[in-house]
């Protein structure tokens, strides 16, 4: 259930150019699941959604990575540890656990990366079967939280546009080796539109179950402005249907969208 509140900044990590992570005290918070958001208040403008980039209920605690592209994530930038957020959440539709005993495929572009990273955080120590670990950015200033995952015992497959770390190209270039190797893995994405059109591609026609959590942009966050609608199936004689992001996702079954 979605709770308005105020939540203590009780650490701050900068961990790339213009991005840090806040980890905000809030138990209530921390009862999210991996994939879901929280919509943070700046002055004078929207609330800002922001996904969980860990969760840990131990400590009622959560992570919340965000990157500077305007004045609102500026002015979030800008707050120090012993601050509060005005924070509404949790929200959304997170990704469903993981069958234990099928391999486990993960994929996160860009800020697309902490809500795979909460996956993994909740999630590894009841998989009994091989994990793979795709990560790409920009450059290798952008490819946050790769020391997080090296720190779960993972070596994560990179990729950069610039060539600067790992491979140069396209994050999704694994994955039909991948799903060649393990045709019924469970497959979680977050990242650009483009990128998760090219899972949904690649994994098309196979028996993996593939989630896939979409970035986009939002008024509300509880499903009133209907700012973020997409496209969804079944496609009707008059035309698509729609969903909305903030509330029917911002995880969606693969078969559920429209690219």
């Amino acid at each position: 259930m979605a709770h308005a509140f105020k939540a203590r900044i009780v650490e701050r990590r900068e961990t790339a150019p213009d991005h840090v992570e806040f980890i905000l005290q809030s138990p209530a918070l921390a009862e999210a699941l991996p994939g879901q958001f929280c919509h943070v208040l700046t002055p004078g403008m929207l609330r800002r959604p922001i996904s969980f980039s860990r969760i840990d209920r131990e400590s009622g605690t959560v992570g919340l990575l965000l990157q500077v592209v305007g004045s609102g994530t500026a002015w979030l930038y800008s707050r120090q540890a012993g601050d509060y957020l005005d924070v509404l959440g949790p929200l959304g539709r997170g990704f469903d656990p993981p069958r234990p005993d099928r391999p486990w495929i993960l994929i996160g572009g860009g800020v697309g990366i902490p809500p795979i990273f909460a996956a993994l955080k909740a999630w590894q120590g009841a998989v009994r079967a091989p994990i793979r670990v795709a990560l790409g950015a920009r450059t290798a200033d952008y490819l946050i939280m790769r020391q997080d995952f090296h720190a779960h015992g993972l070596d994560p497959w990179l990729a950069t546009d610039d060539g600067s770390l790992g491979r140069q190209g396209y994050v999704v270039s694994p994955l039909p080796e991948w799903l060649q190797e393990f045709p019924q893995a469970e497959v979680m994405a977050c990242g650009p539109t483009p990128m998760l059109a090219a899972v949904s591609r690649i994994a098309a026609g196979r028996p993996a179950r593939v989630q896939l959590a979409l970035e986009q942009r939002m008024g509300c966050g509880i499903g009133a402005c209907l700012a973020c609608v997409v496209e969804a199936q079944p496609v009707g004689p008059d035309g698509p249907r729609y969903r909305r992001v903030c509330t029917d996702g911002p995880v969606f079954l693969r078969e559920e969208l429209v690219f």
